[in-house]
C-alpha cells in the first residue's frame, strides 16, 4: 500500500509559455498506461526493425511490463545498456524521459547515434510499476508507490481499512495542518506556504501538526496508514531490503513486477551498465569511497575503483547535460539502482532526470509581487519545496500548490485544521513540455557514455616457429575504451561474466605451455594483458578476447 507520511526547463522555453501550464495532477500531458502502450507499439512498428516491443511479465493488476529493445542486428550479441523507469509510481517524469529518449534515438540522424544503434543494444523498461502510476490518472489522485497487491501493513487483520479522504473535495490528496501546541512545524521564513520543522536552537517553537489528508477510520491513532496500494516496488529489491517495513512486501522480490525485471536482467549477460530514472541521484554527485563500508563481510559502500569510475561518469553527466543544483536524493533501502550494483554487479547510475532549477527573479520585481500579495518574497534558503514553488510561480504552473483552506475535521473538533500543500506529482513531474530539452540532454550523455565504453583489441600478435611442429604464439589484449570492462563489484558477483582470453584449436593441435583459456577480472581503461602459448600442430588457430559485456574480438593465426 501507499504510506502517507507527515511530512531544467530552459529559460528560453519558460519565457515563451504565455499561458498558465497545467498542473501535473491534472494530467500535465503525461500518458496513462493505455496511451503509453499505444505509443510504444507505434514506435516499434515504425522503426524498420531497429526496435522490438515485448512484455516480460504482468503487474499484480494485470498490466504488461513492457521492454523496448533498440539496436540493429542481434541484440543479445552486442554490449547492452539497460534503462529502467517507472519503478516508483509517483515518478511520471522518468517514464516520459525513457520514452522520449527512445523516440529521439530512433529519429536521430547523427553519426554518433547511428553508431550507438549499430554497435550497442538498449533495453528500455519505461514503466515497471503501472499499477501505482495509474493513480495519477484516477478520479482521486495521490502519490502512490505500491502496486495492486492487498496488504495489511498495520497488522490488524484488515486490509485497506484506513485510506485517505478528500476532505475539501478537490480530487487530490494533499496535507492537513492542525494548530496544536505539541506540533513540530511552523511556516517557513523563505515561503510561508511551506511548513518546516521548528528549530529550538533558534528559539522556534512548533505550531502545527502535519498529516496527510484524511481521517482516522480505524481509530488507532494513525492516519491513512492502511489504504489501497500494496507493495512499493522500490523497497522490494534485494540489496539492503528493509524487513518488516510497511510497503516493503513479505520478502525481497515478492512482487511479479520486480521478478520480471530481474529475471530478464540476470539472463542478459551482455548488459554492461544500468541507468535508472527515479528519485535517487548518484549522477549529479557520485558516491564517495568509504573504506569502513567496504571492509565488512556485507559490503554497504561503493568499492574504490568503482568510486573512481562513478566520479568520471558524474563529470561526463554534468558536462553533457549542464543540469545544475541538483537536490540531495539519497538512496532508499531495498531500491533497484543499488541492487543493480551490489547484487547484479553492474555499474549502476540513477537520476530523476528533471528537478526545479534555481530561479532568479529581479529583486524589485519579486518585492513588488510580494507587496501586491500575489507571491511570497524571494526565497533565500535551500529548501527543495521552496525552490520548486519559486520555479512554479515563475513559470505559471497552475495547481502546483493548494492554498491552506479551513475544513472541519472530526478527529480534531474545535481546532483549526487546514487542507493544502504542494499538489501530488507536482514536485518532480513538470508539465511534459519541460522534459523535451532534458530528454535531448540525456541523449547527449548516453551517446557520450557509449563512446567511452570498453573496446577490446588484440595487438602485437606474433608467431615464432620453434621447429618439430612447435609454434610460440604471443599477443597483447588491451582495453582501448575509457571505462573498465566491468565494475570492481562485478568481480565479486558470480553472475557477471569474466573477461576471457581463449586460443581456439583445430583437430590435431595442442597447447603444450600456457593456459588455453584465461579468465580474469575487469580490465581498467588502457590496461593490457600479455598472453603466450606454445602450440604443437599445423594450420590455423583463432585467438579470442572479451566477454558478453564488451563484445568478442578475434584474430586468426597461421601456425608455422
Amino acid at each position: 500500500m501507499k504510506h502517507f507520511i507527515t511530512g531544467l526547463a530552459p529559460a528560453l522555453l519558460a519565457s515563451t509559455l504565455a499561458m498558465a501550464q497545467p498542473a501535473p495532477n491534472s494530467g500535465g500531458g503525461y500518458a496513462d498506461y493505455n496511451q503509453l502502450t499505444n505509443r510504444l507499439r507505434t514506435l516499434s512498428s515504425r522503426a524498420n526493425g531497429t526496435a522490438n516491443l515485448q512484455s516480460v511479465g504482468k503487474s499484480v493488476g494485470g498490466k504488461d511490463i513492457w521492454l523496448l529493445t533498440l539496436g540493429r542486428g542481434a541484440a543479445a550479441q552486442k554490449p547492452a545498456l539497460a534503462i529502467v523507469a517507472g519503478i516508483d509510481g509517483s515518478h511520471l517524469a522518468g517514464t516520459e524521459l525513457a520514452v522520449q529518449l527512445a523516440e529521439k534515438l530512433l529519429a536521430s540522424q547523427s553519426d554518433s547515434v547511428k553508431r550507438l544503434l549499430d554497435t550497442k543494444t538498449l533495453y528500455i523498461f519505461p514503466l515497471v510499476n503501472p499499477d501505482a502510476q495509474s493513480q495519477a490518472f484516477a478520479s482521486l489522485k495521490f502519490e502512490r508507490s505500491g502496486n495492486d497487491q492487498e496488504t495489511d501493513d498495520d497488522r490488524d487483520g484488515r486490509v485497506n481499512e484506513d485510506p485517505a479522504e478528500d476532505l475539501n473535495r478537490d480530487g487530490i490528496i494533499s496535507q492537513i495542518r492542525i494548530e496544536d501546541p505539541t506540533g513540530q512545524y511552523i511556516p517557513g521564513k523563505d515561503d510561508p506556504r511551506v511548513l518546516v520543522k521548528a528549530d529550538p536552537a533558534k528559539g522556534e517553537t512548533g505550531r502545527y501538526l502535519l498529516i496527510t489528508e484524511g481521517i482516522d477510520n480505524d481509530k488507532d491513532g494513525k492516519f491513512n496508514e492502511d489504504g489501497p496500494g500494496g507493495v512499493a516496488l522500490d523497497k522490494n529489491f534485494t540489496f539492503d531490503y528493509p524487513f518488516f517495513t510497511p510497503g516493503a512486501g513479505e520478502m525481497p522480490v515478492s512482487e511479479p513486477e520486480n521478478r520480471a525485471l530481474l529475471d530478464f536482467l540476470y539472463k542478459a549477460p551482455n548488459v554492461y551498465a544500468v541507468f535508472t530514472f527515479g528519485p535517487y541521484n548518484n549522477l549529479s554527485e557520485a558516491p564517495k569511497f568509504d573504506r569502513s563500508k567496504t571492509a565488512r563481510r556485507i559490503i554497504t559502500g561503493i568499492l574504490e575503483k568503482d568510486a573512481t569510475v562513478g566520479d568520471q561518469v558524474s563529470k561526463l553527466y554534468n558536462g553533457q547535460t549542464s543540469l545544475k543544483d541538483a537536490p540531495a536524493m539519497p538512496a532508499t533501502r531495498g531500491n533497484f539502482a543499488q541492487t543493480a550494483y551490489y547484487h547484479y554487479g553492474r555499474l549502476s547510475f540513477s537520476t530523476p532526470g528533471w528537478w526545479a532549477p534555481k530561479t532568479t527573479v529581479p529583486a524589485d520585481t519579486a518585492r513588488g509581487r510580494a507587496q501586491a500579495g500575489r507571491v511570497p518574497a524571494p526565497a533565500t534558503g535551500d529548501n527543495d519545496d521552496v525552490r520548486y514553488l519559486k520555479w512554479a510561480d515563475a513559470n505559471k504552473i497552475g495547481g502546483a500548490f493548494t492554498a491552506w483552506t479551513a475544513v472541519e475535521h472530526p478527529d480534531f473538533p474545535g481546532r483549526k485544521a487546514e487542507v493544502g500543500g504542494i499538489a501530488p506529482f507536482a514536485k518532480y513531474n513538470p508539465p511534459v513540455q519541460f522534459l523535451n530539452d532534458n530528454a535531448s540532454r540525456h541523449l547527449r550523455f548516453l551517446t557520450a557514455f557509449a563512446t567511452q565504453m570498453p573496446v577490446i583489441d588484440i595487438v602485437n600478435v606474433k608467431t615464432e616457429a620453434l621447429g618439430n611442429g612447435l609454434t610460440r604464439v604471443s599477443a597483447q589484449v588491451v582495453n582501448r575504451g575509457l571505462l573498465p570492462t566491468g565494475s570492481e563489484m562485478g568481480d565479486r558477483v558470480r553472475y557477471v561474466p569474466k573477461m576471457k582470453v581463449e586460443l581456439k584449436l583445430a583437430n590435431g593441435q595442442t597447447v603444450l605451455s600456457g593456459r588455453r583459456m584465461i579468465l580474469r577480472g575487469a580490465m581498467a581503461a588502457g590496461e593490457t594483458t600479455d598472453v603466450t602459448f606454445l602450440v604443437n600442430g599445423a594450420g590455423k588457430v583463432t585467438l579470442e578476447a572479451g566477454n558478453a559485456m564488451t563484445g568478442i574480438k578475434s584474430t586468426e593465426l597461421t601456425l608455422n
